[in-house]
């Protein structure tokens, strides 16, 4: 098969407002996200899963989409985009073969409109994303929202710290209400859950082993698989934690470390 070329831009950090050390992660390609998109690219089922089943699942809650949670430059959304892209052209392509071939001139069916969603909270972050989009010009469904972390939050939840209560708007103070099984986006609009969720380098700080959680819990449908892919639990606060966080939430958790491993030439290969 062809290699998957994607092309990325990094945004640069010139505005005083975006050198806040919490939100200006997403400025750099971090390992974590060419790791996720190189393991996607080698299971391409785990995107064509969810393409195939969109038909089906449409009406069943989750509308078969995919997002990217933190997406920073957008590297692992972008192959998936490109991986769909892929599925969609040998698809018209078979279509095509049949239709030359078919007496009665009737098409075979194919789900081509799964959509990627790409989010992170930073408003540059967003603007960069859009352009790495424009620079691959898939011809993919795709939406690209600000998404809050804290804004994911259950009501009540850490109630000794009312800018973490979760449905509220940390710079307004505003409320806002989140609707059963939707995620909420950082205009206050409710969006339905997704059955993929695709995640790098998410875990940096000791409590967003908890805000990852619950905003998987709010956006991933019933049925729905996120893998997440980030540095081992001696070099970020939190991750050891982010397996339990998942589970007390009634999230199955599948952990799989170290999953480079060198090979015979001194290089490394994904497990």
């Amino acid at each position: 098969d062809d290699p998957i070329k994607i092309l990325i831009h990094q945004a640069t950090t010139t505005d005083d407002d975006q050198g806040d050390a919490e939100t200006n992660t997403g400025f750099v390609m971090w390992p974590s996200a060419v790791l996720l998109s190189h393991h996607i690219s080698q299971h391409p089922e785990i995107i064509s899963k969810v393409q195939d089943g969109n038909g089906d699942d449409a009406n069943n809650g989750g509308g078969g989409d995919i997002m990217e949670l933190g997406a920073g430059c957008g590297l692992p959304g972008l192959t998936a985009a490109a991986i769909l892209q892929k599925n969609q052209d040998e698809s018209n392509a078979n279509n095509s073969n049949n239709n030359s071939s078919s007496a009665s001139g009737e098409t075979s069916s194919n789900n081509n409109d799964t959509k990627v969603i790409f989010t992170d909270y930073n408003p540059a972050v967003l603007e960069n994303l859009k352009q790495n989009i424009e620079l691959n010009e898939f011809d993919v469904s795709h939406e690209v929202y600000g998404l809050d972390w804290f804004h994911q939050q259950p009501a009540g939840h850490n109630d000794d710290d009312e800018d973490r209560a979760g449905v509220m708007k940390r710079e307004e103070n505003i409320y806002v209400e989140r609707k059963a099984n939707t995620w909420v986006d950082t205009e206050g609009k409710s969006h339905d859950q997704l059955k993929l969720i695709l995640g790098a380098d998410l875990i940096v700080c000791s409590n967003d082993s908890d805000l990852v959680a619950h905003t998987l819990d709010a956006s991933l449908a019933e049925g729905g698989m996120a893998v997440i892919l980030g540095a081992s639990a001696d070099r970020r606060f939190g991750v050891a934690d982010f397996p339990n966080s998942c589970r007390e939430l009634g999230m199955k958790v599948d952990v799989e470390e170290n999953i480079l491993e060198a090979r015979e030439d001194g290089g490394e290969k994904l497990m």
